[in-house]
Order: C-alpha cells, then sequence, then structure tokens
C-alpha cells in the first residue's frame, strides 16, 4: 500500500512539474498584457474624405402642364361636315382640325362681295362725275361711305367663313375627340384639346428664406415615379411678383425639356432647384457622432490613437456629409468601431473595403478618377 501511494505521489508531482513549466513557457512566448487599468485597442475602419463639388438645392413639389394648351372651341354655330384628327395625333400649326358646313357661309361672302363690288364701281363714277362737276363733293362722300361699309361687310363674311373651318392655333397634341360628325354645335362648344408638349411648365413654391438666391435661369430638376431613374431637365423661366402673405412663399415657374414628349400635363413631379455649386470637403456619413446639438468624427495620429474633433455639418451628397468646419485637410476618418471611442484611446486599424457603402464606394472611386485626370493633365 505504501508503494502504491509512494507511486501515486511522485505522478502528481510531475504533473505539477509540467504544468508548472507550461505555464512559464506560456508567459516567455506571449505578448505582453496591457498595462492593468488600459483597454485593448479598439479595432477601427478608416475612410478618406474628399473634396468635391456640392450643390446648394431646394425641394419642392408641382404639377406639370403644358407650356401652351387650349380648348379648341366652335367660333360659330354649324353642323360638323367633317372631322381632320385622329385623337392623340402629333398636328403642326395651322392644320384644319374639324369642318363645319359652310354652304350658308359662303352664300354669304358671295352676296357680301358683289355688293362690295357694286359700291367700289359707285365710287369710281362718282369721282369721275365730281371732276366734271355733274355731282356734289357730298354725294361722292355719300359713295365712299357705301363702299367702306361693303368692305366690312365682305371681311366679316370672309372671317365668318374662315370661322367655319377649325385649325390648330399651334403645334401640339390633340386629346379625346368630344363630337361626332354630323353634330351640331352651338358657339362655344368644346371640341378637343391641343396641348404643346415639347416642354413643360411646372409651378411651385419656395419658402421666402431663399428670395435673395432664386433668379430666372437656374437649373431645375424634376422626377415622377412613372419614369423612374429619369430627371427632366430645365430651368427656372419666371418668378412671381409678390410673396404669399399667407404661406410666406414665393410661386417659381420653371420650363422643362419633354424628350420623346413623355411626360403628360397634370403629373405629379419633384422639383429640385439647384442655387450654387461649389467646393466642399466631404465625410461619408457613418464617420458622424452626434452627442446632443454638437457632432464629431474620429481621425487616428501617428501613435494609432483616436483623435476627436467637434465638426460643423453642411449639405449632403450621395451617402456623404460637407464638414464646414472642424476639420482641416483631406484626413481619413473612423467609419466603424468608433460608437464607444474616447479622444487619446488606442485603435487598431483594419482594412476593409467593405467599410462604405456601394453609392459612397461609387463617389468615392470618381473622385479618385478625376484626381488622376488632372494629375495627368498637369
Amino acid at each position: 500500500m505504501n508503494d502504491l501511494e509512494s507511486s501515486m505521489g511522485r505522478v502528481i508531482t510531475g504533473a505539477v512539474v509540467l504544468l508548472a513549466i507550461a505555464a512559464a513557457a506560456w508567459w516567455l512566448l506571449a505578448p505582453q498584457e496591457t498595462q492593468r487599468g488600459q483597454r485593448p485597442p479598439t479595432a477601427v475602419n478608416l475612410a478618406p474624405s474628399i473634396e468635391r463639388d456640392l450643390v446648394d438645392q431646394v425641394e419642392a413639389v408641382g404639377t406639370s402642364r403644358a407650356a401652351q394648351a387650349v380648348v379648341v372651341l366652335a367660333e360659330v354655330p354649324g353642323r360638323v361636315a367633317k372631322i381632320h384628327f385622329q385623337q392623340g395625333q402629333q398636328v403642326t400649326r395651322g392644320a384644319l382640325l374639324v369642318s363645319l358646313d359652310d354652304r350658308n357661309a359662303r352664300a354669304e361672302l358671295a352676296r357680301s362681295e358683289a355688293e362690295y363690288q357694286r359700291a367700289q364701281d359707285d365710287f369710281r363714277r362718282g369721282q369721275q362725275l365730281v371732276e366734271k362737276r355733274a355731282i356734289s363733293e357730298s354725294e361722292v362722300d355719300t359713295f365712299r361711305t357705301t363702299l367702306e361699309s361693303a368692305r366690312a361687310n365682305r371681311d366679316a363674311a370672309r372671317a365668318n367663313l374662315n370661322d367655319h373651318a377649325i385649325r390648330a392655333p399651334f403645334a401640339g397634341v390633340v386629346g379625346l375627340r368630344q363630337v361626332d360628325g354630323g353634330a351640331y354645335l352651338q358657339t362655344g362648344d368644346a371640341i378637343t384639346t391641343l396641348d404643346s408638349q415639347g416642354h413643360i411648365e411646372v409651378d411651385f413654391q419656395v419658402p421666402e428664406r431663399y428670395l435673395a438666391r432664386l433668379a430666372v435661369g437656374l437649373p431645375v430638376l424634376a422626377s415622377n415615379d412613372a419614369f423612374a431613374g429619369t430627371r427632366f431637365e430645365g430651368a427656372i423661366s419666371h418668378l412671381d411678383s409678390r410673396v404669399n402673405s399667407n404661406s410666406r412663399t414665393l410661386t417659381v415657374r420653371a420650363r422643362l425639356n419633354n424628350p420623346g414628349d413623355r411626360m403628360l400635363p397634370g403629373q405629379f413631379l419633384r422639383i429640385t432647384v439647384q442655387l450654387a455649386r461649389r467646393s466642399a470637403l466631404l465625410v461619408p456619413e457613418q464617420a458622424i457622432i452626434t452627442q446632443g446639438a454638437q457632432s464629431y468624427v474620429f481621425t487616428v495620429d501617428n501613435d494609432n490613437k483616436a483623435v476627436r474633433h467637434p465638426v460643423t455639418l453642411g449639405g449632403r451628397r450621395d451617402g456623404w456629409v460637407e464638414i464646414s468646419s472642424g476639420l482641416s485637410g483631406q484626413p481619413d476618418v473612423i467609419v466603424n468601431g468608433h460608437s464607444r471611442l474616447g479622444s487619446g484611446q488606442s485603435v487598431n486599424v483594419i482594412d476593409n473595403p467593405e467599410a462604405l457603402l456601394p453609392g459612397q464606394r461609387a463617389l468615392l472611386e470618381k473622385n479618385q478618377a478625376d484626381d488622376q485626370e488632372e494629375s495627368a493633365a498637369a
């Protein structure tokens, strides 16, 4: 029994010695622990700040309308003899749209032309007779008055006949037909609509605080959900002469290009007015830490320590934020791992190309490509 206990003691003693040796080896080979009371370095990702043009803009909503739009009406009563257009047809200025029965109008014109011709002959004879002193000047004046009256009647008859042929006042697209052949129209009855869609106009409201920065000619972009990814370009064409005292807004009118006549009058539009373009220092949105009313970004110094910078924010573009003040140069900024980071704390920078969103990377790559082009040109 004593031999067995002696053997077990020797085994236990050997195991203890082996553990002690292993512990000593680990202590010698393992990295030194951070000093007591210090946090280990925080893993962070960096992204560059960039300088890009930023557009100051104001957004609004409005409704599209044709630059020229009319309801085509009957100007004289009459029966529809023929319809010359198809619904939705593109027509030129002066194109014949509807012909009304004009037999009575033609007869009236023939009668008035005959009266005009007779009055003209009477006036000529009167001039010849007055030269021979066969009649008085007052009689010639009577002939002259009769001639002028006959001319006015003839011109009115011509206009009445022309009104029986209803034509397009400008080039555009006709809408739905509201009459049928053979129908009798009264003066003012609607026939169809006509819209010039080569350009579209839109009225929208802009807050009065932008009044000093608004001007005719400023670029305007418009979009509609029906044309995803398409932006219609244009410019401000008119500014209203007064501010609405109830809403404190100014009515602005813009004229938009409408290639292919895709946009139709009456559509809802999101409007962006580009007020000014300027160069700005931008950082990714996720680099911003906000505490109360103050915003911060973090950079990393040469000793791999975090440096906190109070900053003032400006505009935004494609997932990037303008730094108006508080950051100089174009330093790399921390975009991940800084939620509980303090200034002066050690960091471990980890390269991660996926730290930026696809849209942010697209602007960054464009910025780098532009820099390369500028360097090559220099």
